[in-house]
């Protein structure tokens, strides 16, 4: 007995190798966790918009010429909440037909500016507001997802001096905005008086997502270095060397990811007629690529929430979402762009019909790519406009 009692001391480390181990572990621990928190850093709960951080030195006018003016359209106020600070513009007849507009993943309201100005002359009140972490809205450090866009549109309707609950509205989605606006009347459909999807996200074929977007985006990479290389594509454009090959040397997937048509606008490289195109009527020097730039530069949110867009929104999938659509009281108008390189025109009418029913979509093609909504806003405006009788 003392002999294997003797063998099982010879086991035990001596007070100074133990030291050594348990020193060396909590090293390690220590290092791993320094690491850990330099690549993922604890966020900030809001970050503010350039509203707070930029526009307050400015004179009113160096205010008038940023790529994106303060006050560019009529009607401008911001909503506090939870979530941080929402711009809100709302015009037009009191007793018009009310219209919200919910713009896409990169561009804030600008985009659908021009649209929401055809509508106003032809009598209706609109609501455009700038999407968390785009324009002059704060960007919270929350998933951004349907529950989060739900919120906001919510805080915007309910903001208003008049009310939007009452009799209903429409609401206009462009791009992942249309992804954001069919969730939204999915679930309340009792307020909605018309639905306008225009190039869709929601419906997006899984084939589509190349395996790198998928590492990409499905919490493979730490935050910190995620942010850095989307911030570097959309900084680039899609002509640039591609930092995602760089990072899987892998060869470029035949099939656009989702954020190809979205670094395309940021630099305005679609098309001669799309670089051309102004944001806005009454300022013809205004761009997606200038007011885009200008987030990159002035909004530090903004990365954040464009890849949490991607991550969380309505971008793939969402075909049980669409589905409640058919039980809407009014039809929705869905219209694409025949050279779309994201939504394909004939997939999606196939699944959203299947989805929706066919009897309850009313599908119209034009011509032009993702961009139409800002090219030829007047012939989305002629198609809506025969919709809803206006």
């Amino acid at each position: 007995m003392a002999e294997l009692f003797q063998n099982l001391l010879d086991y035990v480390p001596s007070r100074k190798t133990s030291f050594i181990i348990a020193t060396s572990a909590a090293t390690t621990l220590i290092l791993s966790d320094a690491i850990r928190r330099k690549l993922n850093p604890v966020p900030k709960q809001i970050i503010p918009s350039p509203r707070a951080s930029i526009i307050p030195s400015l004179s009113y006018e160096e205010q008038d010429n940023l790529p994106y003016p303060p006050n560019l359209f009529p009607g401008a106020r911001d909503v506090d909440s939870p979530y941080g600070t929402t711009r809100i513009y709302e015009w037009g007849p009191e007793d018009g037909r009310k219209v919200l507009l919910i713009h896409g993943i990169s561009t804030p309201c600008l985009s659908l500016g021009n649209i929401a100005h055809a509508l106003v002359q032809k009598g209706c009140r609109v609501i455009l507001l700038d999407l968390f972490g785009r324009g002059y809205s704060d960007s919270p450090d929350l998933p951004h997802d349907s529950r989060l866009y739900t919120t906001q549109i919510l805080l915007a309707i309910t903001s208003s001096p008049l009310s939007w609950t009452l009799d209903g509205f429409s609401i206009i989605g462009y791009s992942l905005g249309g992804g954001i606006a069919a969730d939204f009347a999915a679930f309340f459909p009792h307020l909605i008086q018309g639905l306008v999807l225009l190039a869709p996200a929601g419906l997006i074929r899984p084939y589509h997502f190349g395996w790198q977007s998928k590492i990409l985006y499905n919490d493979f990479l730490p935050t910190r270095v995620l942010e850095h290389l989307i911030r570097k594509r959309l900084m680039d454009g899609p002509s640039a060397s591609n930092s995602i090959q760089k990072l899987t040397k892998a060869p470029a997937s035949s099939t656009p990811m989702p954020e190809t048509a979205v670094a395309a606008e940021v630099k305005g490289t679609s098309d001669v007629e799309f670089r051309a195109s102004p944001l806005n009527i009454q300022r013809p020097n205004l761009t997606v690529a200038s007011a885009v730039g200008w987030q990159l530069g002035h909004h530090e949110g903004f990365v954040r929430s464009f890849v949490s867009s991607i991550r969380y929104s309505s971008i793939s999938g969402k075909n049980e979402t669409w589905r409640k659509l058919g039980s809407l009281k009014v039809p929705v108008l869905v219209i694409v762009g025949d050279t779309d390189p994201i939504i394909v025109a004939n997939e999606l009418e196939e699944d959203a019909k299947e989805a929706i029913g066919a009897d309850d979509v009313v599908w119209k093609v034009v011509h032009g790519g993702h961009e139409f909504p800002i090219t030829h806003p007047d012939e989305v405006v002629g198609h809506i406009a025969k919709v809803w009788r206006i």
